[in-house]
């Protein structure tokens, strides 16, 4: 078997359409030179069927836990058999030529990686030099820290270590410093990469309603987290929808306050309330409103990779604009003020219990959780402050509920 050129390496957390949509890309590029695709499944959630079904120059590794983005591309590095690796940020997609110029751009000696081109319009070079980045040119170019496709040698693959304590979403960048301290990392312009999640469906007209409101509190509205729980928002919701961003960190106000605010918010059908820590996945939503339209009061979906409670996983639950109204503390009040930070949706589960009506798990729907960034903070006034709220909401919980068994 002939050795090929290049081995391109996909590492996937999840989302059945944007890996498609790159294994398509993959499949459209040209023979020339020829590759080989390294998947790395990283404990993904929904990909198993997708990547079963393939066939061809593609190897396919698992990871039975979440190793993340530095470690599942060490291990499809030590799998290739290629000189060349081809390093994508994600399920990205390659233009059909992007290879050839990736190719040469590598051949100097001196040359220790070369990035893909964002598939945005404007002219776009860069260049990074042993010890420093330059950024040659006009301010419409592109630096190669901003690719999401890397060439390097397997020879460097050494570095992928060394970039392992970069932040979630700058893997890529890490690396291109470390591939600096060996010879230059440029900007290859003919080799043009975009990520499979530029398109989003949920897209929909100017001006058409909206049928969801995600109410998201926070204590930090520029946080990552909070970044990353709105770009899963944005890949993966297909219905059109609003999102309702309440940031009560000055000072912090607890957690029934800000999710109240959102909800005297809503003019939709339909309205979900998410820590801010919650990454949904493909395919969520339209489960849940599934649910809520065959009669159910409150929904919540499966935490996948992460702990989960059955009877209610109130991180991230669903519910239609009747149940506000009809279940809410007091008017504008949908929790009970008087249980701030904890216990509020333990007084919700209580309620719907004594109607018979409890929320209702819907498997179908999956979402990731960090269970509760917020609460485990080691800011130690926020920490004291959340610890006195805690025992003053069990308190007045057990006030509203005295023969409730768990609390």
């Amino acid at each position: 078997m002939t050795m090929a050129d290049v081995s391109v390496i996909v590492h996937l957390e999840g989302g059945r359409e944007r890996t498609r949509r790159c294994l398509e890309a993959l499949a459209a590029l040209e023979e020339e030179p020829t590759f080989e695709a390294i998947l790395v499944d990283d404990a993904s959630p929904d990909l198993g069927e997708l990547l079963a079904g393939l066939s061809g120059d593609v190897k396919v590794l698992r990871n039975e836990r979440r190793e993340g983005f530095i470690a599942s591309a060490q291990r499809a590095a030590a799998a290739a058999s290629s000189e060349t690796l081809v390093l994508l940020r994600g399920p990205a997609l390659l233009a059909p030529d992007a290879l050839a110029p990736l190719l040469k751009a590598l051949e100097p000696p001196n040359r220790a990686a070369a990035a893909a081109t964002p598939d945005v319009d404007g002219p776009k070079t860069g260049h990074i030099g042993r010890l420093s980045a330059h950024r040659p040119g006009t301010a419409t170019e592109v630096h190669p820290t901003a690719t999401h496709a890397l060439a390097f040698r397997r020879t460097d693959a050494e570095c992928l270590g060394d970039a392992a304590g970069a932040a979630p979403g700058y893997e890529l960048a890490a690396i291109c410093t470390e591939l600096a301290r060996r010879g230059e990392v440029l900007g290859a312009p003919a080799a043009l990469a975009a990520p499979a999640g530029a398109a989003v469906a949920a897209r929909q007209a100017p001006g058409e309603r909206a049928e969801l409101t995600i109410v998201v509190p926070t204590l930090d509205a520029t946080a990552p987290r909070v970044r990353g729980c709105l770009a899963a928002i944005a890949a993966n919701t297909t219905a059109p929808h609003q999102v309702v961003i309440v940031d009560n960190g000055s000072p912090p106000q607890g957690f029934t306050a800000p999710v109240n605010a959102g909800l005297r918010a809503v003019d939709t059908p339909y309205a979900v309330v998410m820590n801010d820590d919650v990454e949904v996945l493909e395919g969520w939503w339209e489960p849940l409103r599934a649910a809520l339209d065959e009669g159910a009061s409150v929904v919540f979906p499966r935490t996948v990779e992460g702990a989960m409670r059955e009877d209610f996983a109130a991180w991230c639950f669903a519910l239609g604009a009747p149940t506000i109204a009809e279940m809410s503390h007091a008017p504008g009040e949908f929790f009970d003020p008087a249980l701030r930070v904890w216990f509020q949706d333990t007084d919700l589960l209580v309620r719907l219990r004594a109607i018979g009506r409890p929320p209702q798990l819907v498997t179908d729907s999956h979402i990731r959780h960090a269970l509760s960034a917020t609460v485990r903070t080691e800011d130690p006034a926020l920490r004291a402050w959340i610890d006195r709220m805690i025992a003053a909401d069990k308190a007045a919980f057990l006030r509203k509920h005295p023969t409730a068994l768990s609390v």
